[in-house]
C-alpha cells in the first residue's frame, strides 16, 4: 500500500545523504498505543503508524515547515527526534529546538550526544563513541544525521517547527555579552535529577555550566 509519508515531500527526493546508511522507518512511525487485530498484517499496521504521523505532522504545520524554519518536513522530523531524545522536560524543548537551529546557521558540529548513541555498538564508552566514524556522529560531522535517531511525538515536533526565541540582553544568561546577535542558545548540560538543563550562549559559560553539573553528580 502506498503511503503519501513516502511519496511526497516528507522524504527526502535525492537519496544521496543515505547512502551510507540502509533506510529505516524510524522517526516515520508515530508512536502512540495501537489496537492490532490478530488477523491484521504488519503492513497494515505499519501504513496506520505512518498515516498518523502524517496526520499529527499537518496538525502542527509541518506542511509549511520550509517557511516556517526553512527546514523540509524530513529534515524537521530529524529535529524532532533530537529533542525527542535529549529534552525531558516541556520547558527545554522549545530551547534545545533553538540550540540546534543556531548551530545549523552557525555551520557548528551539533556535538548532541544521542546521536552518539543511536545505533551504537553496545558498552561503547562515550569517548569510543566519539571516535566512530559515523554519519551519525554529531562531533565529527556538522549538520544533520542522515535519518531521525528516534520516532517523535507531537511535543518533539511542535517544538522543532517552533524552537523558542533567543534571549534577550535583560536575560541572566546574557550577563557581559555587549550584543544582542551575540546572546543565543549554543551550549546545553544536564542540571538536574529531573532531566533538566541549563543553557549558555558562550563556551566559556558552558564550561562553567559541565563544571557544576559535574560536582552536582548529574554528569559522568
Amino acid at each position: 500500500m502506498t503511503n503519501p509519508l513516502l511519496t511526497s515531500e516528507y522524504f527526502p527526493k535525492n537519496l544521496s545523504s543515505l547512502d551510507l546508511v540502509p533506510f529505516r522507518f524510524e522517526g516515520l512511525l508515530f508512536p502512540d498505543t495501537y489496537q492490532v487485530s490478530g488477523d491484521e498484517s504488519a503492513a497494515s499496521v505499519l501504513d496506520r503508524m505512518l498515516r498518523l504521523m502524517e496526520r499529527v505532522g499537518n496538525q502542527e504545520g509541518i506542511a509549511d515547515s520550509q517557511a516556517k524554519v526553512g527546514k523540509t518536513p524530513y529534515q524537521v522530523l530529524i529535529i524532532a527526534s533530537i529533542i525527542e531524545r535529549e529534552a525531558k522536560l516541556e520547558i527545554d524543548r522549545g530551547k534545545i529546538s533553538r540550540v540546534i537551529y543556531n548551530r545549523l546557521e552557525r555551520g557548528m558540529p551539533l556535538q548532541i550526544d544521542a546521536t552518539l548513541y543511536y545505533n551504537s555498538p553496545e558498552n561503547a564508552s562515550f569517548t569510543d563513541l566519539k571516535a566512530i566514524d559515523s554519519p551519525y556522529n554529531s562531533y565529527l560531522y556538522k549538520g544533520l544525521p542522515p535519518t531521525p535517531i528516534a520516532s517523535p511525538g507531537r511535543a518533539a515536533i511542535r517544538a522543532a517547527l517552533n524552537p523558542a526565541p533567543n534571549p534577550d540582553l535583560n536575560d541572566k544568561m546574557c550577563i557581559g555579552i555587549k550584543k544582542a546577535s551575540n546572546c543565543v542558545y549554543l551550549y546545553y548540560v544536564l542540571s538536574d535529577d529531573n532531566g533538566g538543563h541549563v543553557f549558555a550562549a558562550t563556551e566559556q559559560d558552558h564550561a562553567i555550566n559541565v563544571e557544576n553539573s559535574r560536582l552536582g553528580g548529574f554528569l559522568p
